[in-house]
């Protein structure tokens, strides 16, 4: 592909300056003073990405813009591993009218503390599939908007997370729809282990300019152990009529009697959590249509639970 139409790397290499001056802050302000690294995705209009662009993201503050021309295609896969404290990451989303992106965005950081933020703007008929794999740190707070400005645009939100030992995670997702026939969904799905303590907060935001709009948000969460916390938060905010909106929330928990269970058929108490966390987090995973990237997720979270 012609670098010129297609790029995905370090803003440094990038040579539309301007593009990138008019971009940058625009949807997620810094305001933090800190020097930033910046990546750059750019596909021009009409590009349709063969394969995955792949980028990995190690820098204790860093950004990344994307921008999908009109009738661009592209699938991104992002891996963000800063090592040191107060690590901070940006992502700002631009899909232009008839584009579609499919983002995985995966997270196992070893940082003890990591902030990311995330946001979208989608124009008329934008897809937008963002699949957030939440592992590591021993506080992450995630933030994700997506603003649905365009007709008939659709935001689906795929987000996975695991917390075990005395890890916290506040994650918070929200689809915000103020355009017409507007499509999508959140989908939230999490262990928590240990004395780990996990916020889920999904919200769908429907303005007066979103009707017929069909959306809906389900959080489903798991308690490994009865020491762990789990708040598990979804909410409406619907400002029409003529719409379909719903959301659920669920918390489970797994009891001694479920081990026992286990054990009667001759599986370990260690192994049968496993089996659990594997299963449970595991039919999420599903929805990752790279059979590679889907299997090293599925190692990370084994990995984890292991260690």
């Amino acid at each position: 592909m012609d670098m010129h139409r297609v790029f995905c790397g370090s803003a440094d290499s990038y040579s539309d300056a301007a593009l990138l001056t008019s971009l940058w802050g625009t949807l997620l302000p810094s305001g933090t003073g800190k020097e930033e690294q910046c990546y750059v995705c750019f596909i021009a209009k009409g590009e349709v990405g063969d394969t995955p662009l792949e980028l990995e993201i190690g820098d204790t503050t860093s950004r990344l813009i994307i921008l999908l021309e009109e009738a661009a295609t592209a699938t991104l896969h992002v891996h963000l591993d800063p090592q040191k404290a107060d690590a901070l990451h940006f992502t700002e989303i631009f899909i232009r009218t008839g584009a579609t992106l499919h983002l995985l965005f995966f997270q196992n950081s070893a940082s003890s503390s990591l902030t990311v933020k995330q946001r979208s703007s989608l124009d008329s008929d934008a897809r937008l599939h963002v699949q957030n794999i939440s592992l590591g740190s021993g506080t992450l707070t995630h933030t994700l908007l997506s603003d649905i400005n365009g007709a008939r645009s659709e935001s689906t939100v795929d987000w996975l997370f695991y917390s075990r030992n005395t890890e916290k995670q506040r994650i918070d997702a929200r689809n915000a729809f103020h355009a017409r026939e507007g499509r999508g969904e959140i989908t939230m799905k999490g262990v928590a282990e240990g004395e780990a303590h996990s916020v889920c907060t999904g919200m769908i935001d429907i303005d007066p300019g979103g009707g017929g709009t069909d959306t809906y948000l389900t959080e489903d969460v798991l308690m490994l152990d009865k020491t762990a916390k789990v708040d598990a938060i979804p909410g409406l905010e619907i400002k029409t009529n003529d719409v379909k909106a719903s959301h659920s929330a669920t918390v489970s928990k797994v009891t001694s009697e479920d081990l026992f269970y286990f054990a009667a058929r001759g599986i370990a108490t260690k192994e049968a959590r496993e089996m659990y966390v594997l299963g449970f987090l595991g039919d999420l995973t599903q929805r990752i249509l790279d059979v590679a990237k889907r299997e090293v997720v599925m190692g990370e979270i084994e990995r984890k639970y292991r260690n």
